[in-house]
């Protein structure tokens, strides 16, 4: 393992919230495209551009976290249309949570995620499908390793939490949450 994984590594173990981290193989790397070009096909796709961005990078690591984990700095999940109006978005924080429940041009689809409703006078484009898209998330915290760059995290989609949970022996358990962290050597 390259000296500056380790540091990368040894720094996450560190956080509060985590439970595990490591590495990921090609193998891994692999079966997660699989999981994830499948996801294009569903009804509503999903589209994890976070992920694709994650691919990029020289390495990858897999960390497991509970709830105590720091709040994501940005929403994960947004459902946009192919023209890219968003229609819908992840709260990621009581604070967030609470500035919607003030408003009345939202509904609220789960504690967690709000859909805006459409404005009567909005011009609406015949035909826009509608994506789940989840994007790539800042990881500030492996900022101080200064042999890495371009270090960027994601959330894989439901298939590929369940199967890194599964490959490195983590329970299907819904307080436990995977996020693959990507970056490169300088």
């Amino acid at each position: 393992m390259e000296i500056i994984v380790e540091k990368a590594i040894n720094l996450i173990k560190g956080l509060k919230g985590v439970v595990g981290i490591r590495e990921l193989s090609n193998e891994d790397r692999d079966a997660l495209i699989e999981f994830e070009f499948n996801r294009k096909r569903d009804i509503i796709p999903v589209v994890n551009t976070g992920l694709e961005e994650c691919l990029k990078r020289e390495f990858l690591l897999l960390l497991i976290k509970t709830p105590d984990f720091r709040c994501a700095p940005n929403p994960t999940v947004f459902l946009k249309t192919d023209k890219g109006r968003i229609l819908g978005q992840e709260l990621i924080s009581p604070e967030e949570k609470e500035k919607y429940q003030c408003r009345d041009d939202v509904y609220f689809l789960s504690n967690d995620f709000v859909m805006f409703k459409i404005d009567k006078n909005a011009t609406r484009t015949v035909g826009e499908k509608q994506l789940f898209i989840l994007p790539s998330i800042s990881f500030p915290e492996l900022d101080v390793i200064k042999e890495i760059e371009n270090v960027i995290s994601c959330s894989p989609s439901t298939a590929g939490d369940y199967y890194l949970k599964n490959k490195y022996d983590y329970p299907d358990d819904p307080n436990l949450a995977s996020i693959l962290v990507g970056f490169s050597k300088k």
